[in-house]
Formats: C-alpha cells, sequence, structure tokens
C-alpha cells in the first residue's frame, strides 16, 4: 500500500468514526447562518476588529449590540451603522455588567443569535523578569476571564437560539509569547476553552469556533509596534509574519466563518497551514527564537529599561 492509498484509508475510517459520534453528528449538521435578521453581540466593539465586524455585519442584515467600557465611540459608531444598532456599556473584567448588556441586547433586539468575544488588552511588552505581576495578571483577568464571562453571559441566549460563537484569539495560541507572555498565554487558554465549548454546544445545536488572526493594522498594534524594543524584536523576525493585515481582512475572514460555524478562522494565509503544523512548526520556531541575535538583543534592551528608564 502506497502513501496515497494509506491516506485515502485514513480518511475513509476517520470519516466512518465520525458519522457513528452524535456529538460530531450533531454539530456538522447544523445550518448555514444567515445573518440578515440576526443578532451579533460584539465585546470590545468600540473600534479595531470588533468594529469592523460590526459595520460588515450590519451591511449583511443583522442587527449589532455594540459592547464595551467607552460609550461615546460606541454610541458614535451605532449612529453611524443605523437603526439596527445599539451601544451597551460593559467591561469585561464585569460579570455583571456584561449580563445587563445581554438582558438589554434580548429586550431591544429580541435575542442573540451570535457572540463574537472580542475584547482584548495588549500587556506591557516586558518580560517575565521584568513585567509589573499586577499587569500581568490584569492581562489574564481581560483577555482570557474577559472572554469566559462574555460566554458565560450570553449562552442562554445562543443556546437558546442554536446559535453561534466566535472567540477572538490570536496566532499567539501557538507563536512563542516572548515579551508578551500574558497575552500569548491568555490566547493559547482561549482556544482550549472555545473547543470544550464547541463539543458541550453540539447537542443543543448550536455552534463555537476560534479566531486566529495575525498581526493587524489597528491602534493597539500601531502604538505596540512604536516602542523601540518591540520594533527591535519585530524586525529580527520575518516580515511576512509581522507585517500588519487591513483589519477589514480579518473582518471578513471572521464574518464568513460565523456564517459557515467554522471551527477554525485565520487570516492571513500563512496562519492555518502553521496551525495544523503546530507540532513541527513551534519547534522549529522556538529554537530560532532562541538563537536570533537580534531578538535576544531586543529582549534585553525591555530589560534595560526597568534598570535605566532613561
Amino acid at each position: 500500500m502506497n502513501i496515497i492509498e494509506v491516506v485515502r484509508s485514513a480518511r475513509g475510517v476517520l470519516g466512518g468514526l465520525a458519522q457513528q459520534i452524535p456529538v460530531v453528528g450533531a454539530a456538522a449538521q447544523r445550518d448555514r447562518i444567515d445573518l440578515d435578521g440576526k443578532v451579533v453581540f460584539i465585546t470590545g466593539a468600540a473600534r479595531g476588529i470588533g468594529a469592523e465586524i460590526a459595520r460588515q455585519a450590519y451591511a449583511k442584515g443583522a442587527y449589532v449590540s455594540l459592547v464595551g467600557r467607552t460609550m461615546a465611540p460606541l454610541e458614535e459608531l451605532a449612529a453611524q451603522l443605523g437603526s439596527r444598532a445599539a451601544a451597551f456599556n460593559a467591561d469585561v473584567s464585569d460579570f455583571e455588567a456584561l449580563e445587563k448588556a445581554a438582558a438589554a441586547t434580548i429586550a431591544q433586539f429580541g435575542g442573540i443569535d451570535v457572540v463574537v468575544a472580542n475584547a482584548g488588552i495588549a500587556p506591557p511588552p516586558d518580560t517575565l523578569l521584568t513585567i509589573d505581576p499586577k499587569e500581568f495578571e490584569r492581562g489574564i483577568d481581560i483577555d482570557l476571564m474577559g472572554q469566559w464571562r462574555t460566554i458565560r453571559a450570553t449562552l442562554p441566549a445562543v443556546v437558546e437560539n442554536h446559535g453561534h460563537v466566535v472567540v477572538v484569539s490570536s496566532i499567539y495560541a501557538f507563536f512563542n509569547g516572548a515579551l508578551n507572555s500574558p497575552y500569548a498565554a491568555s490566547k493559547a487558554a482561549i482556544e482550549q476553552l472555545t473547543r470544550a465549548l464547541r463539543v458541550e454546544l453540539a447537542p443543543h445545536g448550536a455552534t463555537a469556533g476560534v479566531a486566529y488572526p495575525g498581526f493587524v493594522k489597528t491602534d493597539m498594534a500601531d502604538s505596540t509596534f512604536a516602542i523601540d524594543h518591540v520594533d527591535e524584536a519585530r524586525k529580527a523576525l520575518p516580515g511576512f509574519v509581522t507585517d500588519p493585515i487591513p483589519v477589514e481582512q480579518i473582518g471578513s475572514a471572521i464574518i464568513g466563518g460565523i456564517e459557515r460555524r467554522s471551527a477554525k478562522v485565520a487570516s492571513p494565509w500563512w496562519v492555518l497551514p502553521m496551525l495544523q503544523a503546530r507540532g513541527v512548526v513551534t519547534t522549529v520556531m522556538d529554537e530560532f527564537m532562541i538563537h536570533n541575535a537580534g531578538l535576544s538583543k531586543a529582549i534585553l534592551r525591555a530589560e534595560a529599561t526597568h534598570r535605566d528608564p532613561s
């Protein structure tokens, strides 16, 4: 038996097993989501990826619930979009506020069909040796626990409507987290959280998926890349990895993933292949970064700023 026959045989066996597993079958048989008339609940909707998803969902006929900490930009975006958009105040560190935002969304629009758990922060780009412990824990609280709170607050409505949850992770789910460890740890944990969620939702006819953006042209990315040692570290890595993509590109990918109820959505082009080959890729990546003189210099420079702020 040659390699092609082995692959075909394996596919046949796995396909047969999948059909015999009720959970997999239930998830696979769900219809696509037509966003026209659906209610989409988005955290971190004031700017960046969240705002772009709101624009694209609205353009497809969805009602959009714009959720965030600061009302002014949310209300401005809602006004720009139109009558099918509304702004709700909630910090993802506050579970009760998220529950209230979910209840207000249901009261205004009649339910919640899709949740985009997107809100997040970029902790200081420091090493584990130098980062303020409070900043590390705040990063974990917002970027991981904030996603969990968002999911839990909206999940009853999603189950009721056989809807979909997409949790915005990052390439840092598998990318080495040097100078970005709380963010990377959170994004890896989010991936596992959503994998469990997808299985748990299947018996209810609902679905969940993970989005893996690469570097995206947003205000948060611009401000982070402007820091000297971050820019130095960025230049030590291959350009195709660190060149930001337009926010419209990742927004379109996530919207398409929602419509297909995809388990995984990624952009740019190279992310999914790396994701699929992560066992090899992560080992090679770590060794490359360990022996990268430019990156080592950036790490030492980052730590030096704590000893000598000048």
